[in-house]
């Protein structure tokens, strides 16, 4: 899959390994009842769960009940292989989106409780919804960054980049260590507080923006349906 920016980008990435960080909010560790994390948490979904574009539909999975958003900030990565250990951000990231990381939350739940993987629970089809991309180098740095989260005109998250428990400087080398890091690979950074279930016909709205809301950067929707 072609990943694309929003407005023309001369750069082009084929998306590779989606990484995703879980924990890394403070409030968010918290509400679902976790000890806070001393180091990064990683997980990975497999390529049938990206679905990209400024508009995407959220199929509800036949078997779940209890299917949850997590609004997250998604960095495009540039590469880097094994054993990164210090860099530029504009070395390592490509471009920013926002996106969510769905997960059928009884399933995980129970997985859990038996000690078994809950792959399933999170890397089912369009588990990964992700918007178009901004370019690097026309985004305000990383640290002024923020992302806000709508159900059906509901404001139900909002979160600065401030607020991460591990910084991109602190995960990329993590992840490297472990994971050879290749450009179009893709790093969810994790979900503030404010997580929830989806219905079909709910609507979602998502925007990337700087510390103001009205600063809009970037803008994603998304709508619920039926399992096709």
């Amino acid at each position: 899959m072609k990943l694309l920016f929003d407005g023309y980008n001369e750069e082009e990435f084929e998306a590779g390994t989606v990484f995703c960080v879980g924990r890394n909010y403070v409030e968010h560790a918290q509400e679902m009842g976790h000890e806070v994390p001393q180091d990064p948490i990683i997980f990975v979904k497999p390529a049938n769960a990206l679905r990209h574009g400024s508009y995407n539909l959220i199929e509800y999975p036949p078997l779940t009940k209890e299917l949850h958003f997590e609004g997250e900030l998604i960095l495009l990565l540039r590469g880097g292989g094994r054993n990164v250990k210090a860099y530029t951000p504009a070395d390592v990231i490509a471009g920013y989106a926002i996106g969510l990381d769905l997960t059928m939350r009884d399933l995980q739940t129970e997985a859990k409780r038996k000690g078994l993987p809950w792959t399933i629970s999170k890397g089912f089809d369009g588990a990964a919804q992700v918007s178009h991309f901004i370019p690097f180098e026309s985004a305000p740095p990383f640290e002024e960054l923020a992302f806000s989260l709508w159900v059906n005109d509901e404001l139900r998250q909002r979160a600065s980049t401030n607020q991460m428990i591990f910084s991109p400087e602190m995960l990329l080398p993590y992840i490297s260590n472990i994971f050879s890091v290749r450009a179009g690979d893709l790093l969810f950074t994790g979900t503030p507080k404010g997580v929830g279930a989806l219905h079909v016909e709910d609507k979602i709205v998502m925007q990337l923006h700087t510390s103001n809301p009205d600063e809009v950067l970037l803008d994603f929707h998304a709508q619920v349906t039926e399992w096709q």
